[in-house]
């Protein structure tokens, strides 16, 4: 059997650009920091930024962005989604989809909302609020 989710791991360019948008915008607590990987907490996952030289990473990070560059997509998950998107706006990123219904399958409703930003390399990060 699969256990949970450990970490998911983000291939960047540039930690240095980066690491402000998921530190200070998003406000996600650091759980370490390294020269070339950056971990957050985020519950019982990990969030990691990796230098892309890094143990075999890309050898190429093109410039591609949104949904070009994302092939998988990180949603965090808020109680408020109204606050959280001002509050992560009032940080200096602005909403790129606006607040709109989560997709449910065909014929269901929608069980909640979201919210996408970008981060300064191109990657898609998106919050939700779901019906409790």
């Amino acid at each position: 059997m699969i256990g949970p989710l450990s970490w998911i791991l983000i291939y960047v360019k540039d930690l240095n650009k980066v690491r402000p948008f998921y530190e200070d915008v998003l406000q996600l607590p650091l759980k370490s920091v390294r020269p070339k990987i950056i971990v957050f907490k985020t519950g019982r996952c990990t969030l990691q930024l990796m230098d892309s030289t890094l143990n075999n990473g890309p050898d190429a990070m093109d410039d591609a962005r949104g949904w070009q560059r994302n092939k998988v997509l990180i949603s965090f998950r808020v109680q408020d989604i109204n606050a959280a998107v001002a509050a992560v706006e009032s940080r200096g990123a602005p909403c790129i989809s606006g607040i709109r219904p989560t997709m449910g399958a065909p014929g269901e409703p929608p069980n909640g909302w979201l919210a996408q930003f970008m981060d300064p390399e191109g990657n898609i990060v998106e919050i939700c609020q779901l019906k409790e």
